[in-house]
């Protein structure tokens, strides 16, 4: 009996895991897909490497579309095959056929780097593509999360969500591995199809799915279009997509003459790895010498070769690295955040930069490394041609190169020289208000105003700004380098406002909303309402103000403590994964407490998230330091940013516990989700910190509406009706 009573456990147990494996791999599905599609869309078409929460949003309307009409069983996912082909191709394509760079703003107000142009056409073709591509975007999720809403709805709500996040994560983590690996497009969508097929292949009809015949071709075609579109030469790091061309001058004759290599991020040539050895630079005709880039060497045509100890932070190809390699610098701590890079640097540059003994290459974020690792006693810290062409997270569309031209960043670095060392910073500007947003940031940072020079040659709008104990200005204003080259009438008079950590917006002209691309988030918002009231109506739904707050305010919460927890444990990739990790941990920790009955009444978690919000704005967490150690601080200062990640989380796990339509509940979620990201942007006029009051806000309205809910459901209020 007891080995027949074992059996039949064992023969539950297995059907009960196979009834949860369509929600699991859905669920794995729809976070994998949108990690797939931000990461691609922001290499392909460079528009989206700058707002790449557009996607984003678009994915949180699908998601949200989708959950809500789930329950009518319209049987859309059938669609989701071809809209990944679509989309696919979309991508692929936008090289070929002129897109790539396409805009619908001021690029050089903006600073978008790369072959734009622009008029009055291009912005509304620009606009045009911008919001073809997410109203693409969003069909495609609300496809994939019709099947989504259609699998939590089998069974009961928290122990769905508890399944659906712990696969969220799982995706997170596969794509995490999969961009550590250097694997690209073709793989990624070879994934996303092995996750679609078994709807088609093994569940044929489950729900209104339909047959094999309609996922074959669309899904083959899909995985060969990138392998048949990009050469198999381009590289993809965790960051980027990078391709390497050969770089040639031409004289006035016309004769070429072979500098280098060209690396391209992303369809961007902003950085390479040239040849400016002595010895081949004197075989150049001097009209060739000239179009030269001389800024890495402006530095040691001031000071000379003085300095023994440097760092660079981003030594990208290794240009800065090479220039100091052949002024007599005996120790480089070179700097740079993509691996991808410093591969590609040590394979291409002529000079050999990073393989030298004196090189001692640092693979992390600039912010950390002057913050934990740049011990002082510098005698140069040079500020590289940072530009990194990537958001810090898929929550933001904040740049992590913005982080390191504030005010607190140079004041770091200030504290890493010895008694006579230098901050050597080489900015490009498109706007004069541009640099001078970077040279009053350092001006502050330094109390004594900085000098800036132009570089040789005609790239001389190639600008270099010197700081620290070693640049007296008074001395700096008498060399005669300075006295030719000197660019102080363009830093203007001080008022354009300095970048901080806590309004870090380089390209920003000022505090507010910028209005150069407001009508564009206009149009999108505009599609939301039109998809979001259909599908409302298709649904025959009520208004879920409690779900949709929780959305609004967790995507408000985890946004500021993502932005934080980079300052504090840097910009990378691994930190980024580690902490969205973290969150969806936290929400299976909360989910399981409130299963298991150990938080059963929610004013607990509403009082502990207020204080915990409230401390943060009070304090600015990632600002102070509570205790002396710098590991426990910062394990310190992390736990109480997340903290309230955790009683937010215990909040939605309560509520979702009792709602009666599960993906109705969660569609509302996600729309409030989507309007949580847009609200992000009040941070370019309030700062970062001030999105702790907006996340106050949002979940005070939950608070009122959670107990309004439960008097209204109270004998007293019965009595009192009665």
């Amino acid at each position: 009996m007891p080995v027949r009573r074992h059996a039949d456990q064992s023969r539950v147990t297995s059907q009960r895991v196979r009834s949860y494996l369509p929600l699991a791999l859905i669920s794995f599905l729809s976070v994998y897909l949108e990690l797939v599609v931000i990461r691609w869309l922001a290499s392909e078409v460079r528009i989206f490497a700058y707002f790449k929460n557009f996607p984003l949003l678009a994915a949180f309307l699908g998601f949200g579309i989708g959950c809500l009409i789930a329950k009518r069983r319209k049987g859309y996912f059938k669609y989701a095959p071809w809209l990944l082909f679509i989309l696919s191709a979309v991508i692929c394509f936008a090289y070929r056929f002129g897109y790539t760079h396409i805009t619908f703003v001021d690029p050089y107000e903006t600073y978008l780097i790369g072959t734009f142009s622009f008029d009055l056409l291009q912005m509304f073709k620009g606009a045009g593509c911008v919001l073809g591509i997410f109203i693409l975007t969003t069909l495609l999720f609300t496809t994939v999360c019709e099947k989504l809403g259609e699998c939590l709805e089998e069974f009961p709500p928290l122990t769905a969500y508890t399944v659906n996040v712990a696969f969220s994560l799982a995706g997170i983590l596969l794509y995490a591995w999969m961009s550590w690996m250097g694997l690209g497009p073709a793989v990624w969508l070879a994934v996303a199809a092995c996750s679609m097929a078994p709807f088609f292949m093994l569940w044929p009809r489950r729900n209104g799915s339909a047959i094999a015949g309609w996922f074959v071709v669309p899904a083959l075609v899909t995985i060969l279009l990138p392998a048949l579109t990009t050469p198999s030469s381009a590289v993809w790091s965790p960051y980027y997509r990078i391709d390497v061309k050969p770089l040639a001058l031409s004289d006035r004759q016309g004769k070429t003459y072979a500098l280098g290599q060209t690396v391209e991020v992303n369809h961007d040539g902003i950085l390479g790895a040239y040849n400016f050895s002595p010895d081949f630079v004197r075989t150049l005709p001097a009209d060739v010498q000239n179009q030269l880039l001389d800024y890495y060497n402006v530095p040691y045509r001031i000071f000379g070769d003085r300095f023994q100890r440097i760092a660079v932070l981003g030594s990208g190809g290794g240009n800065d690295i090479a220039a100091a390699l052949r002024h007599k610098v005996q120790a480089v701590d070179a700097v740079e955040i993509d691996p991808g890079i410093i591969e590609i640097g040590k394979q291409y540059h002529a000079e050999r930069p990073y393989q030298s003994s004196r090189v001692n290459i640092i693979n992390g974020d600039a912010r950390t490394f002057l913050r934990e690792q740049g011990g002082p006693g510098y005698d140069m810290i040079v500020f590289g041609a940072l530009d990194s062409h990537a958001v810090f997270s898929s929550m933001s569309s904040v740049r992590i190169d913005n982080y390191v031209y504030t005010v607190e960043s140079f004041s770091e670095a200030l504290k890493r020289l010895n008694g006579h060392g230098i901050l050597a910073v080489t900015f490009y500007c498109y706007k004069p208000w541009q640099l001078e947003r970077v040279y009053n940031a350092l001006w502050k940072a330094n109390v004594a105003k900085p000098v800036v020079v132009h570089s040789l040659g005609e790239q001389s709008n190639n600008l270099v700004m010197f700081a620290g104990p070693g640049a007296d200005r008074d001395t700096l204003l008498a060399n005669p380098y300075v006295q030719a080259q000197n660019a102080e009438k363009l830093t203007g008079q001080g008022t354009v406002e300095p970048t901080t950590d806590d309004w870090p917006f380089l390209y920003l002209r000022e505090r507010g909303f910028p209005l150069n691309y407001g009508y564009m988030l206009m149009l999108i918002l505009g599609f939301s309402y039109i998809a979001v009231a259909r599908g409302t109506q298709i649904a025959s739904s009520k208004f879920d103000g409690v779900m949709f707050l929780l959305g609004a305010g967790f995507m408000l919460l985890e946004t500021k403590v993502l932005a934080k927890t980079a300052l504090l444990a840097g910009a990378t990739w691994i930190v980024n994964t580690f902490v969205i990790s973290a969150v969806l941990i936290m929400i299976l920790l909360a989910n399981t407490a409130v299963m298991r009955g150990w938080f059963t009444k929610p004013r607990w978690a509403f009082g502990g998230l207020f204080v915990a919000v409230l401390l943060d704005w009070v304090v600015k967490l990632n600002s102070v330091s509570l205790v002396a150690q710098p590991a426990l601080n910062l394990a310190l200062t992390l736990g109480l940013l997340a903290l309230p990640l955790f009683f937010a989380s215990i909040i939605f796990a309560d509520s979702y516990g009792r709602v009666e339509e599960a993906s109705v509940a969660l569609g509302y979620n996600l729309f409030g989700a989507m309007v949580g990201g847009v609200l992000e942007y009040c941070s370019m006029a309030w700062g970062i910190n001030n999105l702790n009051l907006l996340t106050l806000a949002a979940y005070a309205g939950v608070a009122l509406l959670v107990y309004r809910r439960s008097w209204a459901s109270s004998p007293q209020f019965a009595r009192a009706e009665g």
